[in-house]
């Protein structure tokens, strides 16, 4: 035996996974389609079952009344809420109203429907139900058609024409009514917010007026014409302020000049070109002027004093003017008022100060010489020495003068700044009191604006709903024949659907080959259907070659038929294996009894055979052996003989009338057949036997009727299972196949036996099909192998270790050439033994 591995092809298992991939069972059209019958029967049923429940329904009525929806107010957006006044809601929204309490409500109270002897003995929730069951609001317009008109169409089915008329009216008049309680409640709505807004907004607004009035008599602060808060300290503040920065300048320019005569003063030798520099550019030089020779008189003592002063008052004129301006506008005793008219006295009394100082050093340095007409006058140069000294002293003290008044105006700023500080609180309140009084004003624009938008005016019209035709009485629409039929039918199909698919499910077989491959990962070697043509007698064969086989044997009877040809394709995937892997005994089984594995054996033999290879079919099914009856061979003697020890093995092989063909019966039955198979004697056969034949063929037992097929499996290099199509056959072949695969034998593949043309239950190609062939298994083939073994006497066997005469008396095997089963199949190797 060649060494164990996996029990398929590396292309049969890429095969068999990307068949994996495929669409897992089977569609449930197809499964429809098979059980076609099943769902017509279904169906024919349901429409019976249709036409006998339209028959039994009451007649049905209608009445209708179409209804228009019109709105005086067009659609408009309103910018101050941001909503859509106006128009008309949806058809969606008025169907929903149509079944609310608002309208169903008003029904269930009109006197009208009440009146009706259908609706006389009802109570208010069940007029309430019937009216919400049976009401249908359908609109025939939408708004896309008219922003302010739409159609509906109002209908109430019933079986009594009374209640229908009745029901429509009394819808219709309670839509009416509905929208005008709801006109009239909007009204109501609209003069209850103008008599609160009156209520509450308008005396809160005067309050806060009052109280406003009152805190501007009070608060010690100036308003201007347009109302706007002034705080006369800040004003103040602000105006030193602008004064301040005035000085500011006015003491840098001073420094400035000041810098600049004593640069010069100090670098130039001749005090005349000094003085002439001075009376050119500088502004405060406004005594100097130019001489004949280079420099006239440089101070004119002659200067009138009046017009001094007069010069002096034309500077104050400005603040004067000022000063008065503001004694007429916030009067005498305002603090701004009071500081100028301080300042202005202040200036005047620096300014006269300044004057006396001048007129004083005018005439100490009063010139006593005047000069010559050369310009050389001995005191020239004296003289202009003294007065740039005086211009200098000049400029000191005007600096010191705009300092002191900086100095004073930082007193009054800061003491203006603590003052407008402590009537801050005051300005606070203001704003307080503006802030409020614009809050309410502007709560009353606004409910006054919204008022507005919302058409007060125009409240009389809204939506309005006129009725373009009433009932009319009510016409019948009902029972729909066709409809009762079509709904029966319809439920008959998905019973039928439903039935076929738990009988599918229930089934439990195959409905393709691609199936079987997938589920049983194995190649499906050939299908071999009934044979239908099968007779007693050999009808091809001439002579006696095959006048002793069974009719069951097609590749000798009938070499022609397509069960013969399914037969080659078999022997085919032996001569491949053989080829490839080298293997040479070959065991045939099946899951169950019945599934022709013994006339596959037989068959597939004789294939072989007519090939010309030496071929010996062995019978190793030792609880029912066929291959004796396929051939017309005697059973007294065979395998169990030789294992017995009783004749040799070329004495238990009998020839057939095939040529090279021979075959190994099982002989007498038996009664320890699984511990016959466990015996070494039996490898040595094997081995005996590959060494004379090309090809070795093995007929086994079921693998799920007894454990025997197992024991052998670790005897041979590859095996075969044959199956048929039927109820349970899934569950079946994947447990006999992985029973062979868990003792390590290589499996070729799978055979389909007794397939029938005509059912199309298994789908073999793509134009095949399957369809289940019942069948019942038990312990029927338990009872047949008592039967047969109590009915003769007990043949037992008896292990000795060795096999004695296997080959005649001139053959014996060695005691040492037993070969352990169980070691066998853990090596994965056979030892051939050696023969005397």
């Amino acid at each position: 035996m060649l060494p164990l591995h996996s029990s398929t092809s590396s292309n049969d298992l890429r095969s068999i996974a990307d068949g994996s991939q495929d669409e897992h069972g089977q569609a449930v059209l197809s499964i429809l389609w098979r059980f076609r019958y099943l769902v017509a029967i279904c169906v024919v049923i349901g429409v019976g079952v249709g036409h006998w429940y339209h028959r039994q329904k009451p007649a049905q009525y209608q009445a209708t009344s179409k209804l228009m929806f019109r709105s005086d107010a067009p659609m408009a957006l309103d910018t101050s809420t941001g909503l859509i006044r106006g128009g008309l809601p949806s058809g969606q929204l008025l169907k929903s109203l149509i079944n609310s309490r608002a309208i169903v409500g008003r029904v269930k109270n009109d006197r009208q429907l009440r009146e009706v002897a259908a609706v006389r003995g009802l109570t208010d929730r069940e007029v309430m139900r019937l009216v919400r069951q049976r009401i249908r609001f359908d609109s025939v317009t939408d708004l896309k058609d008219s922003h302010d008109r739409l159609i509906a169409v109002l209908s109430f089915e019933h079986d009594d024409p009374q209640v229908c008329e009745a029901a429509v009216d009394a819808v219709s008049r309670a839509i009416g009514a509905h929208f005008q309680e709801e006109r009239e409640s909007t009204i109501n709505e609209f003069t209850r917010l103008i008599n609160k807004a009156q209520d509450k907004l308008l005396p809160q607004q005067l309050a806060l007026e009052r109280d406003y009035k009152e805190f501007r008599r009070e608060a010690p602060l100036e308003w201007d014409t347009q109302g706007n808060v002034i705080n006369p300290h800040r004003q103040h503040y602000d105006h030193l302020q602008t004064m301040r920065q005035g000085l500011e300048r006015r003491r840098r320019q001073l420094g400035t000049e000041l810098t600049f005569v004593t640069n010069m003063r100090t670098q130039q030798r001749h005090p005349e070109l000094v003085a002439r520099v001075i009376s050119e550019l500088s502004d405060e030089a406004h005594d100097l002027g130019d001489v004949p020779f280079g420099m006239r008189k440089l101070m004119d003592v002659k200067e009138d004093i009046g017009i001094q002063q007069i010069e002096i008052e034309k500077s104050l004129v400005p603040l004067k003017i000022k000063l008065e301006q503001m004694q007429m506008a916030f009067g005498a005793s305002h603090p701004e008022v009071v500081s100028l008219s301080t300042q202005i006295e202040a200036s005047q009394r620096r300014l006269h100060e300044l004057n006396l100082m001048g007129q004083q050093r005018r005439k100490e340095i009063a010139p006593e010489d005047l000069p010559t007409e050369d310009g050389s006058s001995p005191t020239n140069k004296s003289n202009a020495s003294e007065l740039v000294d005086a211009f200098i002293c000049g400029l000191q003290e005007r600096l010191k003068v705009t300092q002191k008044e900086i100095d004073d105006l930082d007193l009054q700023i800061e003491a203006e700044k603590r003052a407008a500080d402590e009537l801050k609180h005051f300005e606070e309140d203001e704003s307080s009191y503006k802030r409020r009084i614009a809050s309410v004003q502007g709560m009353l624009i606004q409910l006054e604006e919204q008022l507005a938008g919302l058409k007060l005016i125009d409240m009389d019209g809204g939506i309005i709903v006129d009725q373009l035709w009433g009932s009319g009485g009510a016409a019948r629409i009902g029972p729909d024949q066709k409809k009762d039929l079509l709904a029966g039918g319809m439920i008959g199909f998905i019973l039928g659907g439903i039935l076929s698919i738990l009988i599918e499910f229930w089934s439990m077989t195959f409905r393709s080959a691609d199936e079987v491959q997938r589920a049983l990962r194995a190649p499906v070697l050939t299908h071999i259907p009934v044979d239908s043509s099968r007779v007693k007698a050999h009808d091809s064969m001439d002579g006696e070659n095959g006048s002793s086989l069974c009719d069951k044997i097609s590749v000798v009877h009938r070499p022609h038929s397509p069960a013969a040809e399914a037969v080659r394709a078999v022997r085919t995937a032996i001569m491949l294996e053989r080829k490839k892997n080298g293997s040479q005994v070959f065991q045939i089984t099946s899951p169950l009894p019945g599934d022709g594995k013994s006339t596959l054996a037989a068959n597939v033999g004789c294939s072989i055979a007519q090939t010309g290879k030496t071929t010996l079919l062995i019978d190793l099914d030792l609880r029912s052996p066929r291959l004796s009856l396929r051939f017309n061979l005697q059973s007294d003697k065979g395998l169990a003989n030789v294992l017995n020890g009783e004749i040799g093995i070329s004495e238990a092989i009998h020839e057939t009338s095939i040529d090279y063909l021979d075959v190994l019966p099982c002989g007498p039955l038996p009664a320890n057949p699984a511990e016959a198979l466990t015996m070494p004697d039996l490898v040595e056969i094997i081995a005996w036997a590959r060494d004379r034949y090309d090809c070795i063929i093995v007929d086994t037992p079921p693998l799920l009727m007894v454990s025997d097929p197992s024991i052998v499996a670790s005897y041979v290099d590859a095996a075969i299972m044959v199956m048929r199509i039927a109820h349970r056959c899934k569950p079946n072949a994947k447990e006999a196949l992985s029973m062979l695969r868990w003792s390590g034998t290589r499996v070729i593949g799978v055979v389909i036996n007794k397939l029938s043309p005509r059912n199309q239950a298994y789908k073999a190609s793509a134009s095949g099909g399957y369809q289940s062939i019942g069948y019942g298994y038990g312990d029927k083939y338990r009872r047949r192998y008592q039967r047969e073994v109590n009915s003769k006497d007990t043949y037992m066997i008896k292990a000795k270790g060795s096999t004695h005469r296997v080959d005649g008396p001139e053959l014996d095997l060695e005691a040492d050439a037993v070969v352990d089963p169980v070691d066998m199949a853990e090596t994965g190797a056979v030892k051939t033994p050696t023969f005397k």
